[in-house]
């Protein structure tokens, strides 16, 4: 057999593949406890996801990896009608889908997040209930089913909701290896491969038999491993802190808690096994829904502008800022007074100061669940949500009967829909016969982009504190994943006395970039000229893209002082604007840019009245997770 040949049926030694080793104590849980039914990875393209999956089946010899692929249909997947035979007999008989097959197996989804759906949800369902229910074009079954599911995908394209995320038992995140040491090994073992993989996996073998053993001992182990009701308490109160909705995440967590001390020999549950299943199980379970701000002064809970004076008074980098006892006076001064001392020192100082952009980050999934919408759309290009077509472009997902005559006809389910009744019709020379009741009619997906508008607050509140570099760095990070996702992007900002558009809906990341660069910042906050020309301006826009999803993202402290009407609290006329505003087919994100103690609920109260979703601008960073986890766990 020649050596192109091996390369195609030898697969890389799992004990081989370099680092991942979250991943592969994933993998081996999934595979030691019954209990655990999926496990999904996800990481950047070309970091040996697949590699590690096929790569670990290798070592267990009486399970197999059976391939989903992508464009498989429903009757496919879990079974439906048998044409040939039903045409032969005029009688309906089941066809075997993937999904019975890989009974007491292991099923594999690459690019999971591409997948349909709702058929994803199915296979996870009938996985939990260790049934396989078929009840399809006249077929009526039920299977006892025991498998595992095992899903990668690249999140850089696209995210699973996080309703299909809480249902999979196990979920990790892994990157590229960092170092110059670590990519110099990766590639010598792959050089090794290919040039000789017989004895390349010959090498591995002894650690490759150490795995296997270590699996088939846990296995025997795992009925006999108990945990104290203590670490019962911390797991219970991991989910809690860290927002896990339901009992999944417990559940979850406490298996492979189980799993793990088996691995390791241990017939007792330990804390640091605790703090691993969480890892493991709970980083995509996460609530980034805040906590409730704390309660500030009554005195001065009406009174914003005053709060603002204060707390940018006790700021070390104010310029020029002001001894004590003048402090404590500007305390007792009335509003209209803090309002003129602030702009006479603070804000002018500030006005037209230009902030260097922040660090950027990895970014949490802020726009929320858009996996799937059924909205007919003729919008073209991008990577964001999965939309039915109003066309006949896009991927073929799946039929239905149509109201009328069909446009684009589903042949395959056209003549399974006429296939039972072939014996008791007239087909004369015709080897089927097909009547109007057969038709159906293909339904098409593509994937599309949105629309965002930055709506950024600009004034020197958040110049004071040097607020709007860290500002900076979290639109440019959500500048940048746009971008990959072919969204549109456009910037609006406010301060001073009025709001202007700065860059229009775009798809340039450089031109994004360059006009955040040059954003200036300085003046007073007009919040309601700021949520008036961003509703005029995206009525106008959703009107004249339908079926595209746009959002208007306001990052502010929303602490207005620059009202439209004169003797009006600028306050309260922000959050009744706010009350009054309804864009069809436009949802809108508050981030909270607030920093230091007390905070101010001025922000999410905004986001309440506009029916938004709300963060604080430090929960956008998605690397935070593991360390609250850890603080929780010590």
């Amino acid at each position: 057999m020649s050596s192109e040949s091996l390369n195609r049926t030898i697969f890389f030694p799992f004990s081989a593949i370099y680092g991942m080793n979250d991943a592969k104590k994933a993998l081996m849980c999934a595979l030691v406890n019954p209990q655990i039914k999926s496990v999904l990875i996800r990481g950047p393209s070309g970091v040996a996801k697949t590699t590690v999956v096929r790569a670990i089946t290798e070592c267990i010899p009486d399970k197999k990896l059976i391939n989903v692929p992508l464009n498989a249909t429903e009757e496919q997947i879990f079974g439906g009608i048998n044409i040939e035979k039903t045409l032969k007999n005029g009688v309906i008989e089941e066809e075997v889908g993937l999904l019975l097959r890989s009974n007491e197996n292991i099923a594999y989804i690459d690019d999971i997040n591409l997948f349909d759906s709702s058929i994803l949800i199915s296979i996870l369902n009938m996985l939990h209930a260790n049934k396989l229910i078929v009840e399809r074009e006249g077929i009526s079954s039920s299977h006892d089913f025991n498998g595992l599911l095992i899903g990668t995908m690249n999140p850089a394209d696209s995210d699973l909701s996080s309703h299909i995320l809480d249902r999979f038992d196990i979920c990790i995140c892994i990157n590229e290896e960092d170092g110059i040491a670590a990519k110099e090994e990766i590639l010598r073992r792959n050089l090794e491969f290919d040039n000789d993989p017989v004895k390349f996996r010959h090498k591995y073998h002894d650690e490759e038999t150490t795995i296997l053993d270590t699996i088939e001992k846990a296995k025997k182990l795992l009925p006999y491993v108990t945990i104290s009701d203590d670490l019962i308490s911390i797991i219970v109160e991991l989910c809690i802190n860290i927002g896990s909705e339901g009992h999944r995440g417990d559940i979850s967590t406490l298996n492979t808690a189980l799993t793990l001390a088996a691995l390791n020999g241990r017939e007792e549950v330990s804390r640091k096994d605790v703090e691993e299943a969480a890892m493991l199980c709970l980083s995509h379970r996460r609530d980034y829904t805040p906590n409730p701000p704390p309660q500030r002064n009554a005195d001065n809970e009406d009174d914003p502008d005053t709060n603002e004076q204060s707390e940018e008074n006790s700021q070390d980098d104010l310029p020029n800022q002001k001894n004590n006892n003048e402090k404590q006076q500007d305390d007792n001064d009335t509003p209209e007074k803090n309002d003129t001392n602030q702009s006479n020192n603070d804000i002018q100082k500030m006005d037209d100061l230009m902030f260097q952009i922040g660090n950027q980050f990895k970014l949490i999934n802020y726009l929320g669940n858009n996996r799937l919408r059924i909205v007919k759309t003729k919008s073209r290009k991008g990577r964001r949500d999965v939309v039915e077509s109003g066309d006949k472009t896009g991927r073929y997902a799946r039929y239905r009967v149509p109201k009328d005559f069909p446009r684009d006809i589903a042949f395959d389910a056209t003549i399974k829909a006429a296939a039972p009744f072939q014996k008791c019709r007239d087909k004369g020379d015709l080897c089927i016969t097909i009547k109007d009741s057969d038709l159906r009619e293909k339904v098409r997906e593509r994937r599309c982009g949105c629309t965002l508008l930055f709506l950024v607050d600009a004034s020197g509140s958040l110049g004071v504190r040097k607020r709007m570099i860290a500002v900076k760095g979290a639109i440019l990070s959500m500048l940048k994943e746009s971008y990959v996702k072919r969204d549109r992007i456009g910037m609006m900002a406010f301060r001073r006395d009025s709001a202007e558009l700065i860059l229009q809906p775009t798809k340039s990341v450089e031109y994004s970039y360059k006009m955040l660069e040059d954003l200036p910042t300085g003046g007073k906050t007009p919040l309601s000229a700021a949520l008036m020309k961003a509703n005029e301006y995206m009525t106008k826009y959703s009107r004249s893209h339908p079926g595209e999803h746009c959002y208007i993202v306001v990052l502010t402290d929303g602490r207005a002082n620059v009202p439209l009407k004169d003797g009006f609290n600028a306050n309260d006329e922000a959050q009744t604007i706010a009350g009054n505003i309804s864009i069809p087919g436009v949802k809108w994100i508050v981030v909270d840019t607030c920093a230091g103690y007390p905070r101010f609920d001025n922000a999410e109260k905004l986001a309440e009245k506009l029916s938004a979703t709300y963060f604080r601008l430090e929960e956008l960073n998605a690397e935070n997770l593991s360390q609250n986890i850890r603080m929780i766990v010590n």
